[in-house]
């Protein structure tokens, strides 16, 4: 049978730093690796709070991404 391996995980912010020629927003995004296994949705959003409160831009988006690795026998 094929079980699911943890492998990595990534938080990305999006913080928009200001609007183009045509007024949409811009974006800059901030990477953070080596997030723990098993990390809890509201653990990330806690932290993200925290993060983007250091920063003068305002936070607009928060990604999680978990990448597996499928094994099987």
């Amino acid at each position: 049978m094929a079980v699911f391996s943890f492998n990595n995980a990534t938080l990305r912010l999006s913080f928009v730093v200001g609007t183009n020629a045509e007024g949409e927003p811009v974006e800059k995004k901030k990477t953070y690796r080596n997030i723990k296994n098993g990390a809890q949705a509201d653990a990330l959003v806690s932290v993200s709070t925290v993060l983007a409160g250091l920063s003068s831009y305002p936070m607009s988006k928060i990604e999680f991404n978990e990448l597996q690795e499928v094994v099987g026998n």
